[in-house]
């Protein structure tokens, strides 16, 4: 399992937390990172959905304390509406908030080459842009800390060998067989096969692709002011703007974030002066005195 020299580099010299869930793939990059003398913490999400979900909690504890680690470990509600969605925001709200809270320098996820193509098939059957179709990157800065995908250029089965070879216990999570989820149904019908047949040249185009992006859309544009992120009033921008805020904007999203000044997904709000947007947190502002 091979990963980029100067990501490891960058993690030897900041604060780090691990998203971690017991599955294979942070378990994968747990013990690649303590092979590799980075220090990190761990933060867990306990979602109640499983069988196993409170054994994983109480294992991970073991674990940390073992390997003398801080862990943060939130339960997440019952999600009434797109569980995948809502829990999806849910976690990221809460890796956000540690990471404010500590200090963190980086986040670091545990995405691999096969999500990032599930995530390419699910926005390419939106009718997404190319701002949202190549949604996850290596290195990807927010306003106090950086979000660090090691794995993203590392297939699923090269982890599974990782795991093998070096005897590593992890827990098997069952919803990911469960194909009322479309992630779920994407990777069993399409993506899978597709990754493992021909994993070689998908990490090419997608060096390629994200290459290409960069020379297209100069995201260095979006300036960050006080929480506010400030951009040419172009879709694609405003689009990219969303997304480091948290919000991936549907199509219908994108028509209407262009006529006026708004609110997406009832979170991020968008306003126009002039050629500039300014995209920024709508609970928030509603807090302000």
């Amino acid at each position: 399992m091979q990963i980029k020299h100067e990501i490891l580099e960058l993690l030897k010299k900041g604060k780090n937390l691990l998203a971690f869930s017991y599955g294979s793939d942070s378990s994968a990059l747990f013990y690649f990172l303590m092979q590799n003398g980075i220090s990190f913490d761990l933060a867990l999400i306990n979602y109640k959905t499983r069988l196993n979900s409170d054994k994983e909690e109480n294992e991970a504890k073991k674990l940390a304390l073992k390997f003398q680690k801080q862990i943060f470990i939130k339960t997440a509600p019952k999600f009434k509406g797109n569980f995948e969605k809502e829990a999806r925001d849910f976690r990221y709200d809460f890796f956000h908030q540690i990471c404010l809270e500590n200090s963190y320098d980086h986040l670091i996820l545990a995405h691999h080459l096969n999500d990032q193509f599930e995530w390419f098939l699910m926005q390419l059957s939106r009718g997404a842009g190319l701002a949202e179709i190549l949604g996850m990157s290596e290195i990807e800065k927010h306003e106090k800390y950086c979000i660090v995908r090691p794995l993203l250029c590392v297939s699923k089965n090269e982890i599974l060998n990782f795991l093998k070879e070096n005897e590593i216990f992890y827990f098997n999570d069952e919803s990911n067989d469960d194909v009322k989820y479309f992630r779920n149904y994407i990777r069993k019908e399409f993506s899978n096969s597709f990754v493992e047949k021909f994993s070689k040249g998908l990490k090419r185009s997608f060096d390629y692709l994200s290459k290409d992006q960069q020379k297209i859309y100069d995201f260095e544009k979006i300036q960050n002011f006080k929480g506010i992120l400030i951009c040419p009033k172009e879709e694609s921008m405003i689009a990219k703007a969303l997304k480091i805020q948290g919000v991936v904007p549907s199509a219908k999203q994108r028509v209407q974030m262009l006529k006026s000044d708004c609110v997406i997904s009832g979170k991020i709000a968008i306003a126009y002066k002039d050629d500039k947007a300014f995209v920024f947190n709508y609970e928030l502002c509603k807090k302000l005195p």
